[in-house]
């Protein structure tokens, strides 16, 4: 595949994102709602524990899978090796499902010992039937990397839209008949179940894994796959412990599973406001077209990227976090029926962090990019940090003490993968950008922190609010806040001449000749 069908590719799927990203969602939104209301703070802690299982497994034994197919895997296609990466496919698949039944069957005969660590031995039989979930959601990850990699989004998309909307549908059954924690695990149960059919169905019929020149693959490439795919196993074991899922049960063992459904509340309505940020939205897409990049001849684009990446993220993090502040408990109360209302403070402590380690990404794709996973895994060393802070903090500050050890511990991590970046990254401009924007919003913050005073209805306070942020959102891109090639490639990517004249208002850019070479992605 050439650059230039690799690039008409991206942006092929970049526009089906645009489309069906926003319905996934929403509608995912409208599942964690109801979940929310369905079930007790405790149930939600319970839920939330089991989940936190999927982390275990991909700590204990990952081998680098998914890490492997997302970099490998864009490489085979664009050279139309398909039989190949069949082959790795198959081969990922398999381990990943021993391996899974194996961890599953020693936490099943340990059960009267594990159980009562986390609080959970009165669930047994939703452990059963939840060991048939993380099967499922295991193979699910495998086959949503590689019909990524083929640009496949659109299909990942709708099912993902689908999958959700088993979910909601089901939920809203449950919270209609009043049904319980069990009924809740069967309607995710179905849901992965019927996607993961559609997956492999599609995977089958869509990529033409019987093509390609060679058949087998070839000694020196099963040496790097290795390689790549055992420092990366060592790196997932430090992910997961920087993860939420390790916290959870850190703090099920000094606390209850109630403080276990405040921590995942918050990390869960954080995780939705970041799929806004359009960086995590076209994600799927820039990873195998970044991947595509001569990591020693193009630098200088993959640091335009590297920088616009950035600024992408937080065009949308810093108002959103200034909007939490001024609005956190009207939120809670209006979507939330006021579950863990007395905690909101902590949703904005966790969302800050996410906005603070948001670096990671763009920094994370150089690393791979330039196949630098020695240094990741060796970052994986305040992997211990969290550990030590976690039993610290937890044991004294409560919930506080995780939301503070894991969201340093990742601030720390990735600062130690940039250090050993940092000749082949620049930060053009980024200064300016953080200054003007940071001293915006907290303009706008102040000004409606004043307007809550106009009424006490929550629904009208809030809805003043969102009007607010929404004209505030907009006007923040006449900051100048980009510079000239920024514009130009922005302006490159749109093709209708509405939507390109207002984006041209905005970024005030007048030049509308200026464009930038689409090589350049």
């Amino acid at each position: 595949m050439s650059k230039k069908d690799l690039i008409k590719n991206g942006i092929k799927s970049a526009k089906h994102i645009a489309i069906l990203k926003p319905i996934s969602q929403i509608v995912s939104f409208l599942a964690t709602v109801l979940l929310v209301r369905l079930l007790s703070e405790n149930d939600y802690g319970i839920y939330n524990l089991f989940y936190s299982l999927i982390g275990l497994l991909g700590m204990i034994a990952s081998f680098g899978i998914a890490n492997t197919l997302q970099r490998f895997m864009p490489e085979y296609y664009a050279r139309k090796e398909y039989i190949v990466a069949h082959k790795l496919y198959k081969i990922s698949s398999i381990i990943r499902l021993i391996s899974n039944i194996v961890i599953l069957g020693l936490i099943f005969l340990l059960w009267e010992s594990i159980a009562p660590i986390l609080k959970i031995e009165a669930h047994k039989k939703i452990f059963i039937l939840f060991s048939i979930i993380i099967l499922l959601n295991m193979q699910r990850r495998l086959l949503e990397v590689c019909l990524n990699s083929f640009f496949l989004q659109k299909n990942t998309q709708i099912l993902s839209i689908a999958f959700m909307l088993i979910r909601c549908a089901g939920y809203l059954i449950a919270l209609l008949k009043n049904l319980d924690l069990w009924s809740v695990f069967v309607i995710d149960l179905a849901a992965h179940l019927i996607i993961f059919i559609c997956l492999h169905v599609i995977y089958k019929f869509r990529i033409p894994i019987d093509k390609g020149e060679l058949h087998e693959i070839i000694i020196e490439e099963k040496r790097r796959l290795t390689r790549y795919s055992l420092f990366h196993n060592f790196n997932d074991i430090g992910n997961s412990i920087l993860a939420v899922n390790f916290d959870n049960f850190i703090i099920v063992m000094y606390l209850n599973p109630v403080m276990v459904g405040v921590y995942s509340f918050s990390q869960r309505v954080s995780h939705m406001i970041k799929g806004l940020n359009p960086v995590n939205y076209f994600i799927d897409v820039i990873r195998p077209i970044f991947f595509s990049f001569d990591s020693k001849r193009e630098t200088t684009k993959i640091n335009q990227i590297y920088n616009l990446l950035i600024k992408l993220s937080h065009l949308f993090y810093i108002p959103i976090l200034f909007f939490l502040i001024n609005y956190r408990d009207e939120i809670i109360n209006t979507l939330f029926a006021g579950k863990f209302i007395e905690y909101s403070l902590v949703l904005v402590g966790v969302f800050f962090f996410a906005m603070l380690n948001s670096f990671q990404q763009p920094i994370g794709l150089i690393a791979q990019l330039k196949e630098k996973a020695d240094i990741i895994l060796y970052s994986k060393v305040f992997a211990v940090y969290n550990i030590i802070a976690d039993i610290l903090l937890i044991k004294y500050f409560g919930v506080w003490g995780a939301v503070f050890a894991t969201g340093t511990a990742t601030f720390f991590k990735t600062i130690f993968i940039w250090y050993f970046l940092k000749n082949d990254i620049t930060h053009k401009n980024l200064a300016s950008f953080f200054t003007k924007l940071i001293s915006f919003w907290a303009f706008i913050a102040m000004i409606n922190y004043l307007l809550k005073f106009i009424t006490q209805h929550e629904y009208i306070i809030l809805l003043i609010g969102l009007v607010v942020y929404v004209i505030s959102f907009l006007i923040q891109f006449k900051l100048n806040i980009f510079n000239r090639e920024e514009k130009q490639f922005i302006l490159n990517k749109i093709t209708n001449p509405r939507i390109r004249n207002i984006m041209i208002f905005f970024l005030n850019s007048r030049n509308k000749s200026g464009v930038l070479n689409i090589e350049m992605m």
